[in-house]
């Protein structure tokens, strides 16, 4: 199986076609309530994406019970959209790692 790489310098505008669906993925620090953290990821993804549902949030808690792990099925209309909610989440004082 051959691994295909981006090289450093690809830009999201060039490697995708907006308006896009992208899986934004992000973890909790430890001993965050799942609600805490779904209502959190909720209010900042709203505000950066207009439309977006609670229902668009998969949250998994991991093996040890001590993180979880979310995914946010989001659809952004440019490049400068999802930049801005990447760094929001990066951010956000209940997430711990942005993927």
């Amino acid at each position: 199986m051959t691994k295909t790489t981006v090289p450093e310098s690809a830009r999201l505008e060039d490697l995708l076609d907006f308006p896009a669906l992208i899986p934004a993925k992000a973890v909790s620090h430890k001993g965050v309530s799942r609600e805490e953290f779904h209502s959190a990821l909720l209010e900042l993804t709203i505000v950066h994406v207009p439309g977006f549902h609670a229902e668009l949030i998969t949250i998994r808690e991991s093996s040890s019970g001590n993180y979880y792990s979310a995914t946010l099925s989001v659809t952004v209309d440019t490049a400068d959209q999802f930049r801005q909610l990447d760094a929001a989440l990066r951010a956000h004082p209940l997430v711990k790692l942005v993927l």
